[in-house]
């Protein structure tokens, strides 16, 4: 009965969250068509660019507190008078505070670095200075959502995705319309302090300690989180320096404008299919911490967020293969179908990335830090090593090949660690539905590198109709409609 009950709840919670990730498709789809015609490949690629060094600042600044909270939060919210959960928030935001200003206090200690790797002039330098307010913003609206997450508050979180993306949208449609390249760190600016804004509001009702807690105590209760969050934030620092030696080597031995296309390709692959992952993993984390020392329903839980991933992902990545070329020209421009060649692989890495994903969560509920490090290492290595070596013999399509590469390793790798350590095992019907869903992208990839890549190909019409089909009847029967 308990393992019938989950699909119904990852479902249910999946599907309110899924409709503020496709209002955030589509508010995404109109700012990124606006900045591919008034920026062109320059303008996306030094985007890409800027985003990654602001995340690098961010990943060694924040401690990984807006994940790590989630699991305090959520494991302390059982209490039955949520007084421990009141003075935990309550040091939470405290760390948020302190963790933006510190964000804040690097940027402007680097900011001619900043300035010199993103725009290579001066032209930018009070701009970029101004990047220290996106820090705080960030910081404490990111902690914010994530005592949402933690209690569970879906409707919340829903309106507030829904709002940041409408937003952030008119603030870039107007920003790049009006001054173009020069509009790039206003716009980043000006989307953090709403995002701030909105995240103010959507916690208003959330209850926190009265009483007063002093800076010593809040360090001493909040350090056990924060040893955990910085664990999680070196894994992010890492993938991000990662993702930045792959763009220095592009840019590098190649151009802005290959840039241009890579950063639509992670767009395309991580910006919209991963809204999907997304979606689920506002229910899923917090959920399974309710379940950390229950490892029969544990399992269950992690096998049914696996198949309800692959049942969802697999149709999704197929349709994108029917409509990539018209995709790419309507959310861009022409001078971006050059990323239909990492795509042709590219795209089956998500369907990997549905099996691996749920694996990942294991290690850090259990809090296994150094286990979850690991894990999260490996993967980012493979990722910029084989990118790096496959791009360089094999072009565009090698780009695509890496990210099947870095799942697969990680993938084997993630599996036989929890399997060790946690005896975690996939049941015979997540294995079918693996088995099926690798079958189905292979295929696909067949077609794509045996014929052309064009729109509504015959043979992949058949095969995303044979998905769908394959994926409804297995819901119906899991849900029991």
């Amino acid at each position: 009965m308990q393992h019938k009950s989950f699909y119904k709840i990852i479902f249910k919670n999946t599907g309110l969250y899924g409709v503020s990730q496709l209002i955030k498709i589509l508010v995404r789809l109109f700012s990124n068509k606006i900045a591919a015609i008034f920026l062109g490949p320059l303008g996306v690629g030094i985007i890409g660019l800027l985003e990654n060094v602001l995340g690098l600042i961010r990943g060694f600044t924040n401690f990984g507190i807006s994940d790590s909270s989630v699991r305090e939060i959520a494991l302390t919210d059982q209490d039955i008078n949520g007084l421990k959960s009141k003075r935990l928030i309550k040091i939470v935001y405290k760390w948020a505070l302190a963790t933006g200003v510190l964000g804040a206090i690097v940027a402007l200690v680097f900011v001619k670095q900043i300035n010199e790797v993103v725009f290579e002039s001066k032209a930018h330098y009070l701009w970029v200075i101004s990047l220290s307010f996106y820090f705080v913003f960030t910081s404490i609206a990111s902690i914010k959502i994530a005592v949402l997450q933690a209690k569970k508050r879906a409707v919340s979180i829903v309106k507030y995705n829904i709002s940041v993306a409408i937003l952030s949208s008119i603030i870039a449609a107007l920003g790049y319309y009006f001054y173009g390249i020069n509009a790039i760190i206003p716009v980043v600016i000006l989307t953090a302090m709403g995002a701030f804004l909105l995240s103010l509001y959507f916690t208003r009702n959330i209850k926190v300690a009265i009483n007063t807690i002093t800076i010593k105590q809040a360090y001493i209760e909040g350090l056990p989180m924060a040893k955990l969050g910085l664990l999680l934030s070196a894994s992010v620092v890492f993938g991000q320096l990662c993702f930045y030696s792959i763009r220095w080597f592009l840019i590098k031995y190649y151009s802005y404008e290959i840039l241009g296309v890579y950063q639509v390709s992670n767009t395309i692959l991580v910006g919209y299919l991963g809204l999907i992952f997304a979606a689920m993993t506002n229910d899923f984390y917090p959920r399974l911490c309710d379940y950390e020392n229950d490892q029969k329903s544990f399992n269950n839980l992690v096998n049914d967020q696996t198949e309800l991933a692959l049942l969802l992902v697999v149709p999704a990545v197929l349709v994108l293969y029917l409509i990539a070329p018209f995709l790419v020209t309507f959310l861009y421009t022409k001078e971006f179908l050059s990323v239909l060649h990492i795509l042709k692989i590219g795209l089956i890495a998500i369907i990997f990335k549905a099996i691996v994903w749920p694996l990942g969560f294991i290690t850090l509920i259990k809090g296994n830090k150094l286990l979850f490090l690991k894990q999260n290492l490996l993967g980012d290595g493979i990722n910029v090593i084989a990118s790096i070596l496959l791009f360089h013999y094999f072009g565009l399509i090698g780009l695509g090949m890496a990210m099947v590469t870095m799942f697969i390793v990680s993938g084997i790798y993630n599996y036989y660690l929890v399997n060790k350590y946690y005896k975690f095992k996939f049941r015979k019907e997540t294995l079918r539905t693996i088995v099926f869903s690798l079958f189905i992208g292979s295929l696909v990839v067949i077609i794509v590198l045996s014929t052309t890549f064009k729109n509504f190909n015959i043979y992949i019409i058949i095969v995303t109709l044979l998905s769908i089909i394959y994926s409804l009847f297995q819901l119906k029967n899991k849900l029991r409609f």
